[in-house]
């Protein structure tokens, strides 16, 4: 990967504090290959006719283009067919045809004026077409270097649109008091250096930055206002709406296991953190741009690998895309002196270097099949039909008070159905005032349905199958105590945890599973709400908890992985080795000791402590 460098020179000026800043507009070589071919190469098979045209007595082509990178300079391979023969009315005389492999050692130049990259050839050499150095007719080679140097040379990589677009994404990146020096420092973009490294050429973009604020100054965290924390979690929702455009972009192609899994990690963890500190009143100005910054660096060598590989006509804008980002980890290495942070411009600036569409970022309540596709989850085709509705008036008819064995017909929709349950369907699972044993059974009854649903899908080892099947009732006892619904002042709502996230008997975060599963038919459906959650454990038990070293510690503790699986459920992948840290030192979360209890309680059959999450109403 090419890296970031950054050049900081410091002069006295007073008050403020100038520095000199690179930022890398790095162009892998796969990159440069794939702009070559879409300026030289463009005809059938990534070629390009020099002279004359198949089966011509004089033809000379070049094809199937290739950059590498060697002793500092830039290596382009191509696929060399030459024929060479006197014409002589409509016949070919003496034709002389050699074809095999051309090496051009080349030297990229900038033009400081206009950002246009060129290549210049400064060495050459000829191999066999099986890679051999190869010896060839000194006129065939006289004929044919000068016209393949001329066509090569001509090239010209216009760098502008992107270095354009950088200086579009950095206007808004500063405090706006610093309107004046943000221009200035605008103006000063210029080149500097051209550098060949082992992947690629990195042109430094040269910026003279004025510091805003003085350095020498103690930074503070003052408190968000309510109007700041609103404005922040605004834009962290255009955060995660980009976050989810950055993988739904990969996921549409084949990954590698490891780039697969990063994806999903990337999702789950940046979701976690955000809904943890939320929750936890921890968010501070900088909390996007920081989490901006921690994703980038997980990201990008599975974007530069995924998009650079690509025949795409956004190739520039990929580069425009990363060199953006580059420049705000830039920026953040040097501090917050220089007022830096993330706006829903900016993000969505981004966005539009990345899709070459220009448009908002949504934060879209609906499923998104990409994401659901990146879970390895089933499509569907579902629509909201119940959207904002948060409360819905009981009926003063005495049926609702009868008891639940009343309306047994619902419990012959499948718990997989998709469409959302009606009016009564919904009634049936308001807490009653008598009989909660009744009721309770039959909300183990749905848990157990859509365990078995999971479980016939045969990806769950079999040694784990039970361990899952106690599991599923042991956490709806500690998340909700077996509710979907709750009830006030004569209106049924749907429960909700008490820092507003998590909805339902399985208390399903919606934040976190944005765009995976229908939200409304989260709060209102209860058997979709359990399958749900039977889900995302199977995705920590499989993608997680049962992966790497940790086999042998579930074995010697039998009720080690549920309780890790737990946890995880709760704070996300980064759990597990907390959980285990925590394991290891026996230090328990509260959370973690009242789940013990309640997985206890399942395991012996021990309903009757149910009474207790009843008491009181």
């Amino acid at each position: 990967m090419l890296r970031a460098v950054v050049l900081l020179v410091f002069f006295v000026v007073s008050p403020a504090y100038a520095e000199n800043v690179i930022i890398p507009l790095s162009l892998d070589n796969t990159l440069l290959t794939t702009l070559l071919r879409q300026s030289a190469f463009t005809e059938v098979g990534r070629s390009a006719t020099i002279v004359g045209k198949p089966g011509d007595c004089i033809y000379l082509r070049v094809s199937e283009p290739r950059f590498s990178s060697v002793g500092g300079l830039l290596r382009l391979e191509v696929r060399l067919l030459i024929r060479l023969g006197s014409e002589f009315g409509e016949s070919c005389l003496v034709p002389v045809e050699w074809e095999g492999y051309l090496q051009l050692f080349q030297k990229p130049v900038i033009d400081k004026r206009t950002f246009k990259l060129s290549l210049q050839t400064v060495d050459s050499t000829l191999l066999t077409l099986s890679r051999k150095p190869a010896y060839i007719a000194g006129f065939l080679w006289k004929f044919a270097q000068p016209r393949v140097y001329k066509h090569l040379n001509q090239v010209r990589i216009d760098l502008a649109p992107p270095v354009n677009d950088v200086r579009s994404f950095l206007r808004p990146l500063f405090s706006s008091q610093a309107g004046q020096q943000v221009e200035t420092m605008l103006e000063s973009l210029r080149t500097g250096a051209v550098l060949v490294q082992q992947n690629g050429v990195v042109v430094e973009l040269l910026l003279d930055v004025e510091n805003v604020y003085d350095p020498s100054e103690k930074a503070h965290n003052f408190t968000l206002t309510q109007k700041e924390r609103e404005l922040l979690v605004r834009t962290w929702e255009t955060w995660d709406a980009l976050l989810v455009e950055l993988v739904a972009v990969l996921a549409a192609s084949p990954l590698t296991p490891e780039d697969h899994q990063t994806l999903i990690d990337v999702l789950l963890d940046t979701r976690h953190v955000f809904s943890s500190a939320l929750e936890g009143q921890q968010l501070d100005k900088d909390f996007v741009r920081m989490q901006f910054v921690r994703v980038w660096h997980q990201l990008v060598p599975v974007f530069r690998r995924q998009l650079y590989a690509r025949p795409d006509d956004n190739s520039l804008g990929y580069l425009a895309f990363f060199t953006a980002a580059d420049a705000l980890t830039v920026f953040d290495r040097m501090g917050p002196t220089f007022g830096v942070e993330i706006s829903q411009r900016g993000l969505q600036r981004l966005a539009a270097m990345l899709s070459g569409k220009k448009g908002d970022l949504p934060y879209a309540k609906g499923i998104d099949g990409r994401l659901r596709k990146l879970l390895q989850l089933p499509a569907v085709n579902e629509n909201d039909s119940m959207q904002n509705i948060e409360e819905i008036d009981l009926p003063d008819d005495k049926a609702v008070s009868q008891p639940l064995s009343w309306f047994g017909d619902f419990f012959t929709r499948p718990v997989h159905a998709s469409e959302m349950p009606t009016f009564a369907e919904i009634l049936q699972w308001r807490v009653p005032d008598k009989d909660i044993d009744t009721y309770v059974k039959k909300i183990r009854k749905v848990l157990a349905e859509a365990a078995l649903t999971v479980v016939a899908k045969g990806e769950i080892p079999q040694a784990w199958q039970p361990m899952f099947e106690t599991l599923i009732p042991a956490m709806a006892w500690q998340e909700s105590c077996f509710r979907q619904f709750v009830t006030r002042k004569r209106k049924l709502t749907y429960l909700l945890s008490y820092n507003h996230t998590s909805v339902g008997v399985m208390q399903i975060n919606e934040r976190v599973w944005r765009g995976i599963y229908n939200r409304d038919r989260l709060r209102w459906d209860i058997r979709y709400n359990a399958l749900a959650g039977c889900e995302i454990v199977d995705l920590y038990l499989r993608r997680y908890a049962l992966k790497g070293d940790h086999a042998q510690k579930y074995s010697d503790d039998t009720d080690l992985l549920p309780r890790v699986i737990y946890a995880m459920y709760n704070g996300g992948p980064a759990q597990l080795s907390k959980f285990m840290k925590r394991a290891r030192s026996k230090k328990y979360y509260k959370s973690d000791l009242l789940f013990a209890e309640k997985l206890s309680w399942v395991q012996q059959k021990d309903w009757k402590q149910i009474g207790s999450c009843f008491a009181g109403g």
